[in-house]
């Protein structure tokens, strides 16, 4: 039987976990790499992040004599990168306080730029997820 492989490109580094379904039906949770042994088959192969809407599809055909590569990952790591920064700026405002105008400046920067992230995450991404 052939076996589809699924791999995360950013492995390495602080992930979190991604549910594996195969026609819609959940097969396991994988970080890094799986490995799920199928007949010959097209199969729809959905990868869902552990966070809530995230999720893309492709439809994977399988055939006896070889194994079949699946990888995913995210396409614009610049959004992540801003993102951390921030989340770890946030932490630090909620230890000191800023004077105003800058509180009030950083609150409106923060809470659109992470606007427009929540956007890009659930209507953007959610097509470019796998290749």
């Amino acid at each position: 039987m052939p076996t589809l492989i699924i791999k995360d490109k950013h492995s390495g580094k602080l992930t979190l976990p991604h549910y594996i379904l195969i026609n819609d039906r959940i097969v396991g949770l994988m970080k890094g790499e799986a490995r799920v042994t199928v007949p010959a088959a097209t199969f729809k192969v959905t990868v869902r992040s552990s966070i809530k809407f995230i999720e893309s599809s492709a439809m994977v055909t399988t055939s006896e004599a070889v194994d079949t590569f699946l990888e995913f990952g995210d396409r614009e790591k610049i959004w992540d990168i801003i993102f951390w920064i921030d989340m770890v700026l946030w932490f630090v405002k909620r230890l000191i306080n800023l004077p105003e105008p800058w509180g009030l400046i950083y609150e409106i920067l923060s809470n659109g730029f992470f606007a427009v992230w929540l956007m890009r995450v659930w209507i953007i991404r959610s097509g470019e997820y796998l290749h």
